[in-house]
């Protein structure tokens, strides 16, 4: 597997995959405490048909980290340099959860590397204070920090980690999937999530992409203001259309649990881009 070393000294490992047929390119990021494999059967799928770009973002996976950048924009310039060295340009961006808000910057601030965007069980936010915890969403996150840093605090993250798939998915895909994401450092589990607070409607209004939300149950339980096809389109004022696509049957992890509901939707959002 190559690796890409970022100009703070991450060392990125990615994959290059697939023939482009004509076909845009595909370029695929991973969310909370997740990795690259998140997305195998997504490459079965269209390796045939697109050129396909993956990567463990920096602290997580087999990435490392100097233990700073774990920002949506340095995230985001991490897998533009990447990107642009591998060759990919006017790609379809897609992201899974804790990645949104690094494709939301990616897609604003690189609009030559992302053509179209897909979230795939993500929202967007205009941001919270974690220190205000007189605040719901704030409250949530502050407590889940303090948890993962308690004594009991690895079995608190994997009992979390858990609860994030359908009842109904594959135990021992679950069991793999949780105890890769075990070996995330705590102090990448916290900054991470620290990232999740950040603002994302704003870059999102300036996004001209077409747009794809594919959402499960899981997140319109937890959001329901993130299937709101109106509010979409008012966030993403600017994009050239607007798309949402409704999972059954899953927990949090779309790509992994219902792939083939997954890549449906891909193929028939990407089919059809000018």
């Amino acid at each position: 597997m190559p690796t890409f070393t970022t100009e703070d000294g991450a060392e990125l490992y990615y994959q290059v995959e697939g023939t482009e047929r004509g076909n845009p390119p595909l370029l695929f990021i991973h969310g909370w405490c997740s990795n690259l494999t998140h997305w195998e059967q997504q490459v079965r799928a269209f390796q045939d048909s697109h050129r396909i770009l993956r990567m463990d973002r920096r602290g997580m996976g087999k990435s490392t980290s100097p233990g700073t950048g774990h920002t949506p924009a340095q995230h985001a310039a991490d897998i533009a340099a990447l990107a642009r060295r591998e060759g990919f340009t006017k790609a379809v961006a897609i992201a899974h959860a804790g990645g949104g808000p690094v494709g939301v910057n990616l897609g604003a601030t690189y609009p030559d590397v992302v053509s179209a965007y897909v979230m795939v069980d993500t929202t967007i936010s205009p941001g919270f204070d974690l220190a205000d915890t007189t605040k719901v969403t704030a409250r949530f996150y502050a407590e889940m920090i303090e948890k993962m840093r308690a004594s009991d605090g690895e079995r608190y993250f994997r009992d979390l980690y858990t609860s994030f798939f359908g009842p109904q998915a594959d135990r021992a895909l679950v069991a793999s999937a949780v105890a890769e994401a075990s070996r995330t450092p705590v102090a990448t589990r916290v900054n991470e999530l620290k990232l999740m607070a950040t603002d994302t409607a704003t870059p999102a209004a300036t996004m001209r992409q077409p747009i794809l939300v594919i959402a499960g149950p899981w997140l319109a339980d937890s959001f329901p203001q993130a299937v709101d096809h109106a509010r979409l389109k008012v966030i993403f004022t600017q994009a050239k259309r607007v798309e949402l696509a409704r999972a059954i049957g899953t927990g949090h992890f779309l790509q992994l649990e219902v792939p083939d509901q997954t890549n449906a939707f891909l193929k028939s959002f990407v089919s059809r881009l000018g």
